[in-house]
């Protein structure tokens, strides 16, 4: 049994492959049986150091029938656990949507964020949901974020973590004034 193991930077999409943690690190690890001699009795293995690469002559993985290699899909309870990157995304931009959803409609309105909520009951988790599924998804298929233009992921995680701290903010106002921020 051949192993080849590559942090998870140096590895590209065409090439995804299953994540484990080491140490906390993210390591992609690919194997891959050889048929060649007989592994040694586990007294007589030699011990390979952590982060050593060993390459067999084997060929390229699979191809599905649509031409491209095949997708891992992360189990969902590793894209959501405490170490996970899907909750603090989704969580930063759920609050980037409602801050910014919230001012603009108190600003135009007047009502405060909790008369808003009961404005529309449905309407407002339903949006929510969307933003749920939709950032899910990708992270699930282990999809890499791409940068487009300054829009890039390190923005995006400190644009979400201001959003959190502003719209708490908000409704913390608001509930101790009791009324519409502006």
């Amino acid at each position: 049994m051949a192993f080849v193991v590559r942090s998870a930077s140096s590895v590209s999409t065409a090439q995804a492959r299953p994540v484990v943690k080491i140490n906390n690190t993210r390591m992609r690890v690919v194997s891959r049986a050889v048929d060649k001699e007989p592994t040694p009795a586990p007294e007589q293995a030699p011990e390979v150091p952590p982060f050593a690469e060993v390459r067999s002559e084997t060929p390229p993985p699979p191809v599905t029938p649509s031409g491209g290699n095949q997708v891992f899909k992360a189990p969902f309870g590793s894209v959501m656990d405490f170490g996970g990157k899907a909750p603090e995304i989704t969580n930063g931009r759920l609050a980037m949507l409602g801050f910014i959803a919230a001012l603009g409609a108190e600003l135009a309105t007047g009502e405060w964020v909790f008369a808003q909520l009961q404005d529309a009951p449905i309407f407002i988790p339903a949006t929510f949901a969307l933003f749920i599924v939709a950032s899910i998804i990708p992270m699930n298929k282990n999809k890499k974020a791409e940068s487009v233009g300054p829009l890039t992921p390190d923005a995006e995680l400190v644009n979400g973590r201001a959003a959190m701290i502003g719209f708490a903010a908000l409704l913390a106002i608001e509930a101790i004034k009791g009324d519409a921020l502006f």
